[in-house]
């Protein structure tokens, strides 16, 4: 059985902070959000069309630091050159962080970038295959 859409979850530090990040840098939208449910605040960005969105979760009572490795990488493929450019662009005027990948493969046909609690999103300048 074929799931029907996929949410990619993150504990942050910074509700609004990573709203307006992910938002501007990627031209996401608010979905969905919640306040102080069980202890829980949180945001859903995505766009509508696309079979996946971010959540972005505070826990109020107990606060969880985000702990993301070199290699906790969210992926996008960006065939066309133009797009992928004013991506990298917007992402950085939205406040990323451009660093060098761990692994070097992924600075073959694109950039990663990091956000304020430490999670990468890696942009390539090519299809999906």
């Amino acid at each position: 059985m074929a799931f029907t859409h996929m949410r990619i979850a993150r504990p942050v530090t910074d509700l609004e902070k990573s709203f307006r990040l992910w938002s501007q840098g990627l031209g996401l939208v608010k979905l969905a959000a919640f306040t102080d449910h069980a202890g829980f605040s949180g945001i859903m960005l995505g766009r509508k069309g696309l079979p996946w969105h971010l959540e972005f979760t505070v826990c109020h009572d107990h606060p969880v630091a985000p702990s993301p490795g070199n290699e906790d990488l969210l992926v996008l493929y960006y065939p066309d050159n133009a797009e992928w450019q004013r991506v990298c662009a917007s992402l950085e005027g939205a406040g990323f962080i451009s660093t060098p990948s761990f692994n070097p493969y992924w600075d073959i046909n694109g950039r990663t970038w990091m956000d304020h609690d430490g999670y990468r999103l890696v942009v390539q300048n090519r299809a999906w295959e």
